[in-house]
Order: structure tokens, then C-alpha cells, then sequence
């Protein structure tokens, strides 16, 4: 192995570092494809390119499939009564509103970069990720503007849920099976968590809070692990 292959794995290893094994509490049951997760009302709430789901998070079963704001939908995310979708089709921002069992879209702004993958609310901002990009991207949901960015050391950040104090995410290609918590101010990347058996979901592309601990789904996974979210002293290193 060269010495710049070296460098660069001991720099990853000292950019990211490696945490824990993640508990699982239960095992949902799910369509083995992902774009996106969103927690809201007690329910899930599921992108996939041609749909949206919503899912009880007890027995996986689907309640309801509503049309997307685009033909391929990325993530999507509830905030102040409206849902949220980006989409991989455009580079377009929509928020919807629920009515009559169905759910009318709108165009509210553009995201950064074309084909934003990630998306979830921090209470302030719309906070988005790109097309193979190291960024998180704040957005005004009213006026559509990106506030301000920050970088993490991951090449590829997948989908966002914000637990009150970081995004958790995963990387599209890198760490199978795995997720991390993203420092909103500095980008600065947690230890990585890993599943008991990461081949079981080696992709993940869909991450939710309910508020104590965390779902994750992704490509080629047939099942939404409910686990335990880790401690801040796992996340953080310190008591």
C-alpha cells in the first residue's frame, strides 16, 4: 500500500473516528428501497421516487400513499403543519399541505446544489444536502434564501434528522451500515455507529427522531431498524 493511501486512511480515520455498535430495539417490517424518513404525529412518513408513504411505526404497515411534489422524490420532512419535499428530478424546494387526503404542492425556492438528497427542519431552518456533496445548506423556508453552509469531512451525506443538538446522517458509499451525528455549527463528524450486521442495510438512505431514538432505512434493506440513539458521551466523548 502506497504512503498516500496510508495518509489519506489514517486521515479519515482521524477526520470521522469509529464509535459503537448500535442497539437495535425493533426491527420494522419495510419495501427494501429508501429516498428519505421523517418522523411526525406519532407516524413515519417515507420518500420514495414515485411516492410517499405514511407508515405505522409499530407494524410497518402502509396507511397511505400520496403523489410526490415531482416524478422522482428525494426526502421530505414535516415543519409548521406543512410537508416538505426536495426532489432528484429538479433542483426545486416544495412545500405541501395536506387536504382531503391528498397533498397539493407548491414551489417555494431552489436548493443549492441540483438534486438536494437530505433534508430536515432544526426549528429555524430547512437544512438540505447536495448531489455527492460534503455540504448541509441552511435555508429560510420563507424566503428560500441559504442563510449560511457548513462541510463535513464526508464526501457523499445521505439523508438529515435533527435530534435538538445535530443532524444524524450516513454516507451514500462509505461506512455501510452506518450513521453519524453532524455538529450544526462546525460540521464536525461523531464517532461512526454502526448496525449488528451492517450487510443487512448496507446503504442507508433514510434517518428519523422521534424524540428519544432514531429509525433507519436505506436501499437494499428489508426492514426500518428502530434503535436506541446512542448517549452524548458516546456522540461527544465528554460526561
Amino acid at each position: 500500500m502506497g504512503k498516500k493511501i496510508i495518509f489519506a486512511l489514517m486521515s479519515l480515520w482521524m477526520a470521522v473516528g469509529y464509535g459503537q455498535t448500535l442497539k437495535v430495539i425493533r426491527k420494522i417490517p419495510h419495501s427494501g428501497y429508501s429516498e428519505g424518513l421523517d418522523y411526525h404525529d406519532g407516524y413515519l412518513w417515507h420518500a420514495l421516487p414515485k411516492q410517499l408513504v405514511k407508515i405505522d411505526p409499530k407494524t410497518g404497515s402502509v396507511l397511505n400513499r400520496f403523489t410526490p411534489a415531482t416524478k422522482y422524490s428525494e426526502s421530505l420532512v414535516w415543519r409548521k403543519g406543512f410537508l416538505w419535499n426536495v426532489s432528484f428530478h429538479d433542483n426545486g424546494l416544495y412545500r405541501g399541505t395536506l387536504k382531503d387526503d391528498k397533498i397539493i404542492f407548491e414551489r417555494k425556492g431552489s436548493v443549492p446544489e441540483k438534486h438536494a438528497w437530505g433534508l430536515t427542519d432544526d426549528g429555524k431552518h430547512l437544512v438540505v444536502t447536495g448531489n455527492f456533496s460534503k455540504k448541509l445548506y441552511f435555508v429560510n423556508p420563507d424566503s428560500g434564501k441559504v442563510e449560511r453552509e457548513i462541510e463535513t469531512p464526508i464526501k457523499d451525506v445521505e439523508d438529515l434528522a435533527w435530534d435538538g443538538k445535530g443532524f444524524w446522517s450516513s454516507s451514500f458509499s462509505d461506512h455501510k451500515g452506518s450513521i453519524f451525528r453532524i455538529h450544526p455549527k462546525t460540521g464536525k463528524v461523531s464517532p461512526i455507529f454502526q448496525l449488528p450486521n451492517p450487510d443487512e442495510c448496507p446503504v442507508i438512505d433514510g434517518i428519523a427522531f422521534d424524540g428519544k431514538n432514531l429509525y433507519v432505512t436505506g436501499k437494499h434493506c428489508p426492514s426500518i431498524f428502530y434503535i436506541e440513539r446512542p448517549t452524548e458521551r458516546q456522540i461527544t466523548g465528554n460526561p
